[in-house]
């Protein structure tokens, strides 16, 4: 004869397919955390490589404007200034007569990748 287990017969219902929803249900939970954790991660890198460009950036623009004048110099002209965080290098080109386009070439320390912004400024 046969011998029937109590738990699947019994008239309160299958427990073990409640427990394992329950379980599904944790574990769903905790797989979407963990991407979300991974991916406010990620944000915060990209946030912190952002502020360090743009603290590179603001850097090299103060000592331009500190140096350099821009009606004694010959165009084109181009200088590099070298900071821990990295290295920027700066161009002056005639854009037209009445305007110089200032180009900032920034290169972080241990990246690959180069960011470039443009200003134009008066020549007077």
């Amino acid at each position: 004869m046969k011998r029937h287990y109590t738990l699947i017969h019994s008239q309160q219902g299958f427990l073990l397919f409640h427990v394992v929803w329950v379980i599904l249900i944790v574990f769903l939970c905790l797989h979407f955390l963990l991407y979300q954790y991974q991916t406010a991660k990620i944000v915060a890198d990209n946030q912190l490589s952002d502020i360090e460009v743009e603290t590179l950036f603001q850097m090299a623009y103060k000592r331009v404007n500190g140096e350099i004048d821009v009606q004694e110099i010959s165009l084109p002209y181009e200088t590099s200034y070298h900071f821990p965080r990295g290295e920027v290098k700066v161009t002056f080109q005639a854009e037209t007569n009445e305007t110089i386009n200032i180009i900032y070439a920034i290169k972080q320390t241990g990246s690959d990748h180069i960011y470039q912004f443009a200003r134009y400024a008066p020549k007077q």
